[in-house]
């Protein structure tokens, strides 16, 4: 997962986007190259006599497809925390799933949440209403989003003083 920090004088901004290894291109051209390869094999196996080849080549090839179309589809995954002055909106995209939740960062509440067995959660919280964010992100990079967040988050907040 790749986390981008991006700063103008109106806002900052944070987006995290799954890695692809492969694009859109890459994907097509690998299944092409491996269904003209296993099937020239399955045709040359059939040519002499081991037909039963031909089905199971057909099938390793639908559930290549299949595994390369959920990458397609997930592939522009994202998610972006935009601090403004007034607003903290967090949008995210996962598949044809699109969120917006949209908090004042005076309010706003930053907690780190770790349950027994589970990987660290990144909570903002305000007025009874919850999100998590950097959920495809590693431990090291919460932990720097987090320390962010609660940085701005704090400058919006004036500290008490006894």
């Amino acid at each position: 997962m790749s986390l981008v920090a991006a700063q103008t004088p109106a806002a900052q901004t944070w987006e995290a986007r799954r890695d692809c290894s492969l694009s859109v291109v890459e994907r097509k051209w690998l299944f092409r190259v491996t269904a003209t390869w296993s099937g020239a094999i399955a045709i040359a196996f059939s040519y002499f006599g081991a037909w039963p080849v031909l089905p199971f080549t057909g099938l390793e090839l639908c559930l290549l497809w299949w595994a390369l179309r959920q990458i397609d589809a997930s592939a522009d995954d994202f998610e972006r925390i935009t601090l403004e002055a007034e607003r903290l909106t967090i949008e995210t995209r996962c598949g044809a799933r699109w969120q917006r939740h949209a908090f004042h960062p005076y309010w706003a509440q930053l907690q780190f949440d770790r349950t027994p067995g589970q990987q660290r959660r990144l909570l903002i919280r305000s007025h009874g209403k919850e999100v998590e964010v950097g959920r495809w992100l590693t431990e090291e990079q919460k932990w720097v989003l987090g320390n962010e967040l609660k940085k701005n988050l704090g400058a919006a907040r004036p500290e008490k003083t006894l």
